[in-house]
């Protein structure tokens, strides 16, 4: 659930990521693909965690990266500040209709804030209760969804680019997750396989009937597609996507928060000063506003983050050879002690 909540943010939910990195037309394909790559990363973090068993993704990097771990914090952190910068200017976009005063944003990021202190624990309680009613919500939102336009001709065209374009589409996605999953500590292999499966199921899901309600309706220009086929649909089901938006706002800004609220703790002043320091920076970037956030910077994240996978499975990768090595040594060694 905390995989789900993490990535079913504004830009998932409203259709802005998929057109964003996909343009219009996308083939179904992009789905599976995606789903692919994400449970791979989804055991490749959570294995790192449970192997270095740290509680802040700067002790992991640096674990991780040696003397290079400075630069990989500063990526992670200004990954965490653009995605909750989005997410503020995504909750205001939101709310505008409410109140054209950007507060709603600020109030969300504040109270994640305060639930971030708690830790992975009050992050996961959140989760556990919200992600499964975003989830119901956003397939009962697209199902109808799909009959409100004629199909687009491309929706079966399958193109060579969605492979490359998919794998930076999740490692933007995933660089956010990174700072949380990186710091869950000690995890069982039947825990990270079937948590990444399951993860990467649903997300697969929800994909496939976001890709089909863009290419049945064609609404590819707007701020927020989805919710835009919504309000076209009815009342009732733009209230009902509004609020899932919402949730699922608030289950990624939470991730962000918790990231660079864990990053800080211990090196500056106390909780609140902290929270204060999150809230104020993720508002002031969210002034560039949500489209152009999603547009400008989740790309260049994605194409950086990986990097930064290529140096994780590099890391695991001379974990496990080195483990085995030494199993091999004390084998050979066993019959001599005999």
């Amino acid at each position: 659930m905390l995989i789900v909540g993490t990535v079913i943010g504004a830009g998932f939910c409203s259709g802005r990521e998929i057109v964003s990195f996909f343009g219009s037309g996308v083939s179904v394909a992009v789905a599976p693909v995606c789903g692919v790559c994400m449970f791979f990363i989804c055991v490749l973090f959570l294995s790192i965690g449970s192997r270095i068993n740290e509680k802040s993704f700067d002790k992991v990097n640096a674990v991780l990266l040696g003397k290079f771990h400075t630069v990989a914090d500063i990526f992670l952190l200004v990954n965490n500040l653009i995605v909750l910068s989005a997410m503020i200017a995504g909750l205001n976009s939101l709310l505008k209709p409410v109140c054209d005063f950007p507060v709603w944003g600020i109030a969300a990021a504040a109270l994640c804030c305060v639930i971030a202190c708690k830790g992975a624990k009050g992050m996961l309680d959140c989760n556990f209760i919200v992600v499964p009613v975003i989830i119901i919500s956003l397939i009962a939102v697209c199902s109808v969804a799909l009959g409100t336009g004629i199909m687009d001709t491309s929706l079966g065209v399958f193109r060579a680019r969605i492979f490359p374009i998919g794998i930076i589409y999740v490692s933007m996605n995933m660089m956010l997750a990174s700072t949380v999953l990186t710091t869950l500590g000690k995890l069982s292999r039947k825990q990270i396989l079937w948590g990444s499966f399951l993860a990467a199921f649903f997300l697969t899901v929800l994909l496939t009937l976001i890709i089909t309600a863009l290419n049945c309706t064609g609404n590819y220009d707007a701020e927020m597609p989805i919710l835009e086929i919504a309000e076209t649909s009815g009342k009732w089901l733009y209230v009902v996507l509004s609020i899932v938006i919402g949730i699922s706002i608030f289950t990624t800004m939470l991730t962000a928060s918790g990231g660079l609220i864990g990053y800080m703790h211990g090196k500056m002043g106390g909780k609140f000063f902290d929270s204060s320091i999150v809230v104020i920076a993720g508002t002031v970037l969210s002034f560039l506003g949500f489209t152009r956030v999603v547009t400008v910077f989740y790309p260049v994240v994605g194409i950086l983050g990986l990097i930064y996978i290529i140096m994780s499975i590099k890391f695991l990768t001379n974990e496990r050879l080195r483990v085995n090595g030494k199993k091999r040594r004390r084998r050979l060694a066993t019959p001599f002690q005999s």
